[in-house]
């Protein structure tokens, strides 16, 4: 596979191109200025319908026909990962601009060119965790991810000791998802109290899961409090932040506790939430909004998004 933040950079241009291309008014084979080293392993686009000019509807067509000019079998090409990684990028750019029903059997399309290959289906299940699943990817989506791994496990003809690792990756990437209760633990806070999650009082609770010794665990905390609206919200009691630390180092835990913000419940995990795999936690720090029945509003957010949600609850809630 190709890392780095530039060629990473590069696929992500290059997607943009492609979308301008796909979705303008002019010609969808537009030529526009883009790397030379990323183009050419592009596929052709397939040739749009007449009259078909609702954006969805363009997205839907383009994913369902994305794959009609790779022949898998050509193993040059389809054992090709620079090939194979361009054009990755480029189906799962659409995702976000087709409805969500469309998604699942253009995936399959995808899947089943690949399926009886050992070589090509390992690389298209790396490429998809790389960009769907890898927490510092700019594409990441859990949404698009379960959909990929449910794909692929329906399947026959997906061989066995490949369907190990998606299916407990499936299994991780569906707990405490959006519209579920979140799964209860019992934690000690700094002036030692026993409690569980569900039996926290609360209105609307940010949960943090945490590490002192993570560097960018503390550049995400200070943001988290640096935040003036969530100050507000905490001060009238519209949110609690929860913040719990996992790892398992009380002496790291208790030597560092009380630098966390005095406002927050701060609190140290007594169940084992990282070896009893009870939350998804791919890298540190991790955030769940839940409301006041302890329902998952948001898994994973940034503190941009969880401001953004109780924006429109807040306007909503005034109507």
């Amino acid at each position: 596979m190709f890392r780095g933040k530039l060629f990473v950079r590069g696929l992500i241009f290059l997607s943009l191109v492609f979308l301008f291309c796909c979705f303008s008014n002019g010609n969808i084979k537009a030529q526009v200025n883009m790397p030379k080293e990323l183009v050419q392993y592009e596929l052709p686009l397939p040739e749009m319908p007449e009259g078909m000019t609702d954006p969805k509807e363009r997205a839907a067509y383009i994913l369902r026909h994305f794959w009609d000019e790779m022949d898998f079998s050509d193993t040059g090409r389809s054992h090709d990962g620079k090939l194979m990684e361009v054009n990755f990028v480029n189906f799962i750019s659409l995702f976000p601009h087709a409805d969500e029903q469309v998604l699942p059997p253009s995936v399959r399309i995808l899947l089943n060119g690949v399926a009886t290959d050992s070589i090509a289906l390992n690389i298209i299940t790396d490429l998809a965790e790389k960009y769907l699943s890898d927490p510092d990817s700019p594409m990441r989506s859990e949404n698009y991810y379960i959909i990929f791994l449910e794909q692929l496990l329906s399947i026959p003809e997906i061989p066995e000791a490949s369907r190990i690792r998606p299916a407990s990756q499936l299994e991780t990437a569906r707990k405490n998802r959006p519209g579920k209760i979140a799964s209860d633990f019992s934690y000690t806070t700094r002036e030692g109290e026993l409690r569980t999650l569900l039996d926290t009082e609360s209105n609307m609770m940010l949960l943090i899961f945490y590490d002192p010794a993570c560097p960018h665990c503390k550049d995400i905390l200070d943001e988290v409090n640096g935040s003036l609206f969530l100050k507000d919200l905490i001060a009238n009691n519209t949110i609690y932040v929860l913040a719990i630390y996992t790892e398992g180092d009380r002496q790291l835990w208790d030597d560092t506790k009380s630098n966390m913000p005095q406002t927050w419940t701060v609190g140290i995990d007594e169940t084992g939430i990282v070896e009893n795999s009870i939350y998804d936690l791919p890298a540190m720090p991790v955030m769940y909004l839940l409301d006041n029945s302890k329902t998952v509003l948001l898994k994973d957010p940034t503190k941009n998004e969880v401001e953004m949600y109780l924006s429109e609850w807040m306007l909503g809630s005034e109507e």
